[in-house]
């Protein structure tokens, strides 16, 4: 079993910015240990919609649903693991404020 880095991006996330809701999408890295690259993209996004801070912030209707992609998939030692999986980096979603 390998240790991964997955850099997601994030699109179509209809949240709650200072009262308003905002179409908003992210670029997060998660890292995870797996069998092969697809296991590797099923857990890095399962890591993300099982965020409970993210989950319980999305407004999306059920047929306008948020995405999330894997970019990039990397190798790495174990040693290079860190402890604490990192956070969001948000952007607007040009012209498609709710």
């Amino acid at each position: 079993m390998n240790h991964y880095r997955v850099f997601l991006k994030g699109q179509n996330f209809l949240l709650n910015v200072n009262g308003t809701p905002k179409r908003l999408g992210f670029f997060t890295t998660r890292f995870v240990q797996a069998d092969n690259r697809e296991e590797t993209e099923l857990l890095a996004v399962d890591l993300i919609r099982n965020d409970t801070w993210l989950r319980d912030s999305i407004l999306n209707e059920r047929s306008d649903p948020p995405r999330i992609f894997a970019q990039e998939i990397s190798v790495l030692d174990a040693s290079d693991v860190p402890d604490v999986q990192g956070g969001f980096s948000f952007f607007p979603m040009d012209g498609a404020d709710a």
